[in-house]
C-alpha cells in the first residue's frame, strides 16, 4: 500500500524541536496542510509531515475505499511514523485523523505528544449527531448522505456554512470543493462509538486538545470533554469553524499549538 508522505523542511531547523507529523479529516487528503500549516510551522523552524491515509489524497487504495475500516487507517499512521524513525515527534490528528491518532496510541503508539484539532472525541460521534440533527438539521442531512452518495453531490452552500467562517473567500471554498471526496462508509459508522478508539488517560502522551467555538462538527462540549478525560485544558478559539487548518482564521489556531509544542520541549 503506497502512501502518500508529504514533506516541508524548514530554512534553519529549531534546535532540539520535534517533528510534526499531520492526519487529515474525513473526505480530504495531506493537502488540506499544505496551504497554512506546513509552511507557518517550517517558518518557524520545524520539519512537518502530512499523511494521506489509504484512499485519500495521492495515496493508493481509492478502489477500495469502503473497504477500509479505522484499523487500517491506524495501521497506516503506524507505517508513516517507521518512515519517520529518527527524534521526537508530535502527531496531529484532525476530526477523524483524531481519532486515528487516539487509537494508534491505544494499540501503543508512542510520540512526544499528541494534538486532537476538532477531533473525534473518545466516546465516538453518537451525541455529536444527535446534537447536529437538532440544530442543524440541513447539516445533519447532508452527512447522513455520505454513507450512500459522493461528497461531490452535497449541496455546497450547506458545507459551505458548517465547515468554514463566514468571511472565507468564494475562490478559496471553489478551490477546496474541486478536491473533496468520498469516505468509507465503515468508518463512518465506526466513528459513532460502538467500536474503542480511545485509549486510557493514563496510556497517553502529553495532549493538546483544540477546537472552534463555531464548529457546528465538533461542538465546544466535546472539545471540553475530551480535554477533561485526557486531564488537558481545552483551546476554544473564537469565529474558528471545524475546517481549522483552511479557515480563514487558521493562524489562530496554529499560534497556540505552536505555544504548546514549544513549552512541550523547553
Amino acid at each position: 500500500m503506497e502512501l502518500e508522505l508529504i514533506s516541508r523542511r524548514p530554512a534553519r531547523l529549531r534546535r532540539d524541536s520535534p517533528r510534526l507529523l499531520l492526519v487529515h479529516g474525513i473526505c480530504v487528503g495531506a493537502w488540506v496542510w499544505e496551504e497554512h500549516f506546513m509552511p507557518w510551522f517550517a517558518d518557524a523552524g520545524f520539519e512537518v509531515h502530512a499523511l494521506s491515509l489509504r484512499g485519500h489524497g495521492a495515496s493508493a487504495g481509492r478502489e477500495r475505499l469502503n473497504d477500509w475500516r479505522l484499523a487500517d487507517y491506524t495501521d497506516d499512521l503506524r507505517r508513516a511514523v517507521a518512515r519517520l524513525d529518527g527524534g521526537p515527534l508530535v502527531v496531529a490528528g484532525h476530526s477523524l485523523g483524531g481519532a486515528v491518532v487516539q487509537d494508534w496510541v491505544r494499540c501503543g503508539g508512542h510520540a512526544a505528544g499528541v494534538a486532537l484539532l476538532a477531533s473525534v472525541p473518545p466516546w465516538g460521534l453518537a451525541y455529536s449527531a444527535w446534537q447536529m440533527m437538532l440544530s442543524s438539521p440541513d447539516l445533519f442531512h447532508q452527512l447522513a448522505r455520505l454513507s450512500f452518495a459522493d461528497a461531490q453531490t452535497l449541496d455546497p452552500d450547506v458545507m459551505r456554512r458548517h465547515l468554514f467562517s463566514d468571511d472565507l473567500p468564494d475562490a478559496d471554498y471553489a478551490r477546496f470543493a474541486r478536491r473533496v471526496q468520498s469516505e468509507s462508509r465503515h468508518v463512518g459508522i465506526e466513528l459513532q462509538g460502538w467500536r474503542p478508539f480511545a485509549p486510557m488517560p493514563w496510556q497517553s502522551p502529553p495532549m493538546f486538545v483544540l477546537g472552534g467555538q463555531d464548529d457546528r462538527f465538533i461542538r465546544p462540549d466535546a472539545v471540553r470533554g475530551t480535554a477533561t478525560y485526557y486531564g488537558a485544558s481545552p483551546h476554544l478559539v473564537p469565529q474558528l469553524a471545524h475546517a481549522l487548518m483552511l479557515d480563514p482564521h487558521w493562524e489562530d489556531a496554529a499560534r497556540p499549538l505552536l505555544d504548546w509544542v514549544l513549552k512541550l520541549h523547553a
